[in-house]
């Protein structure tokens, strides 16, 4: 493997090659791949899973000698993963935690890509076509960006001084996953033993060895929960509003919102309870300093095709806000979906 610049692309290949071949990878053993006369696509995937394990290593190393030389971290997954584990390791208060070891690094890592990695990107690649379409919705979340970020160099950006202040760029993400989410379905399991719900004011009881399996999109789009516009994407309906904010302050206005929180159980995304998504947070803070970077000084406009209007494309765009009833005709929309490269930005 040449540990050069190309490292990021070498390592982006690698889990492209990998995520695309896991049932292979889960059911052979490693010394398959390296027989001789195997299929050209096993090599590729024995070469894969060996950069991907290398790349990381090195990352590990790097970002080790860096902790012991005092340097800042590098604000990746690894180097969070290495420092914390390392802090941990060294916390005399805590003696039974021991620092991660490379292969518990390398396993976290591989999580997060292969359970994160196709569901993240998806969130963003709605999100910007349905802000290109609402100019006002983009225009909102710079004002805020602008606001908490002005003058502020991305690589200064803190965590816990900025993040918890852009709501109304984390309400964009969760109001596309409300109607855009990447899962259908949220499988649960009743476990060894029966379980009972209350629904209204009914008990229903679940046998053991259950699976029951909630609607993700049925739920997200009940009007019970969601109002009588549940079914249009509107960023703003997580943003609840405080006194003052009519004023022209835009200080003042952003310091009186606050985010909705729904009601338990209406919103699941991420799953819910004890054993809801571990990469929740991670998705959302990656999700906010996305769009941070691009929107704080750039605006995003729909490209017209020959003869189209801006406001035609902008409505292109609009047809991603499908309903629940006209997803398949969504689907089906050759300009927007089976024609990708149709829709400029």
């Amino acid at each position: 493997m040449n540990h050069d610049s190309a490292q990021p692309s070498v390592y982006r290949d690698s889990l492209l090659i990998i995520l695309k071949n896991i049932l292979i990878i889960i059911v052979l053993p490693p010394l398959v791949f390296r027989i001789p006369f195997t299929p050209q696509k096993w090599k590729r995937i024995e070469t894969a899973v060996t950069n991907f394990k290398e790349y990381v290593q090195e990352q590990v190393e790097e970002e080790k000698a860096s902790a012991e030389a005092g340097k800042r971290g590098s604000g990746t997954l690894i180097s969070n993963l290495v420092r914390a584990s390392e802090e941990r390791g060294t916390d005399v208060a805590t003696p039974e935690y021991k620092p991660l070891s490379v292969p518990e690094i390398l396993g976290n890592i591989f999580v997060f890509n292969f359970a994160g990695h196709g569901t993240t990107a998806i969130s963003p690649a709605y999100s910007v076509l349905l802000l290109i379409a609402q100019p006002k919705a983009q225009d909102r979340i710079r004002e805020e960006l602008r606001f908490y970020l002005e003058g502020e160099v991305s690589e200064g950006w803190d965590y816990e001084l900025s993040f918890p202040k852009l709501e109304r760029c984390l309400a964009v993400l969760l109001e596309t996953l409300r109607l855009y989410n990447r899962l259908p379905e949220v499988p649960k399991y009743t476990g060894s033993r029966a379980r009972t719900i209350t629904v209204g004011k009914a008990a229903i009881n679940i046998p053991a060895d259950t699976f029951v399996v909630p609607h993700l999109m049925s739920l997200h789009a009940q009007p019970r929960y969601w109002g009588h516009d549940s079914l249009t994407w509107r960023p703003s309906r997580w943003i609840l509003n405080g006194a003052g904010t009519d004023s022209s302050d835009v200080g003042i206005r952003l310091s009186q919102e606050t985010l909705h929180v729904p009601k338990k159980g209406s919103f699941i995304a991420w799953s819910e309870g004890a054993r809801n998504c571990p990469g929740k947070k991670f998705a959302q803070v990656e999700f906010v300093a996305t769009l941070a970077a691009l929107f704080r000084d750039f605006y995003a406009e729909p490209v017209p095709k020959p003869g189209e209007s801006l406001n035609a494309a902008r409505d292109r765009a609009n047809a991603m806000q499908c309903t629940h009833r006209s997803r398949l005709d969504t689907l089906a929309n050759e300009n927007l979906i089976l024609d990708p490269a149709g829709f400029g930005i």
